[in-house]
């Protein structure tokens, strides 16, 4: 989705967020008043259609029981959120990077930041083997003639071929359809594919996503689709080498738990042109911004950003950490992703083979 938004924190203030890829050229923005939402064309007088919240595949964890800890449920806040939406469930699964070790403990490992800087300027990712530098890497995406790019990152998984994204950045809300194709490139910067260009041969979102979507582009309430605002790419190998064979795959939390969080892509929004691996920092995040079930960090990243991980417990050495969730909608003032949990575990499971 390419649609700005607007949110209210509970303590911050109001937030244009732009949701979805980087249009190549970005399109200009149109602020949409949360006050008054898409409203349904109705005749006067006639009811408007039933707003219904969408849960996650299991019950709402509200206290942190996991065992392998990665830091704060839900940020501190209630898994509900002010408009009655759930996150995806936590689920107790922890799945370590392929190479390195994530520094468990509270705050980051990087300063604060939400400018946008480049990540580690002057390295060079392909011999770098941080996996923060190569295992990020922009997402092209065509529909209809046009085209666009989000951020993904390689995932450790048991194909080794397997990206995680946006949800948005896999089915296309303006075609009502799946992307003509999707190809990635690990560790781009400047039109250097330094591991290659990927096809994408399968995909997963969330049913929680296109239902409560569909909803919201149809006129209703935004129905907690950014709650479910995540996905998942397996790419076709290449000469038998899978995507974690050439790069790595960076760990993934599904605890629904956060330390902070280091956030990596490719923003195309303006100052930024979606060529460089560019982040934020962010030590403490708050949840629900505007009633939905999102973690929020002071980051001025937006269009192209979708799909960037939001990693914790991350070793600046090695590069290695958690995503605990992905970048579903920001701009100039926040960036909003949805934490992972049960919905996102299995859907993982249903496309890793």
């Amino acid at each position: 989705m390419r649609l700005p938004r607007l949110a209210t924190a509970a303590l911050v203030a109001a937030a244009a967020l732009t949701v979805g890829g980087c249009v190549l050229p970005a399109p200009p923005e149109r602020p949409v008043d949360r006050a008054d939402p898409r409203a349904p064309t109705t005749p006067s007088g006639a009811a408007a259609p039933e707003v219904v919240p969408v849960e996650p595949d299991a019950p709402i964890t509200t206290a942190d029981e996991t065992a392998s800890d990665t830091g704060e449920l839900y940020a501190g806040f209630p898994g509900e959120t002010s408009d009655g939406f759930l996150p995806d469930a936590a689920v107790d699964v922890v799945l370590p990077p392929t190479t390195g070790t994530p520094v468990v403990r509270a705050g980051i490992a990087l300063p604060v930041h939400e400018e946008g800087d480049e990540l580690l300027p002057g390295t060079q990712h392909e011999g770098s083997r941080n996996l923060l530098l190569t295992t990020s890497g922009r997402l092209e995406l065509a529909a209809g003639g046009a085209e666009y790019t989000c951020s993904g990152t390689v995932i450790n998984s048991a194909s080794g071929l397997v990206v995680l994204t946006a949800a948005h950045c896999i089915f296309d809300d303006d075609t009502r359809d799946w992307y003509d194709r999707i190809s990635f490139a690990p560790a781009y910067e400047r039109g250097d594919a330094p591991f290659g260009t990927w096809v994408a041969e399968d995909w997963w979102v969330p049913e929680q996503y296109l239902e409560a979507n569909d909803r919201w582009l149809d006129g209703a309430d935004d129905d907690g689709w950014m709650g479910f605002d995540f996905g998942f790419i397996r790419f076709a190998p290449q000469a038998s080498m899978t995507l974690e064979d050439a790069v790595g795959g960076q760990g993934v939390s599904f605890t629904a738990e956060s330390n902070g969080v280091v956030i990596a892509g490719y923003p195309g929004n303006d100052p930024f042109d979606s060529e460089v691996l560019r982040h934020c920092a962010e030590d403490r995040l708050d949840y629900g911004a505007g009633g939905d079930a999102n973690y929020g960090a002071d980051c001025a990243m937006g269009d192209g950003a979708s799909g960037s991980a939001f990693v914790s417990n991350l070793d600046p050495k090695t590069g290695a950490g958690h995503i605990t969730a992905v970048f579903s909608n920001g701009g100039a003032t926040g960036a909003y992703g949805p934490p992972l949990g049960v919905t996102a575990w299995n859907g993982l499971q249903s496309i890793d083979d």
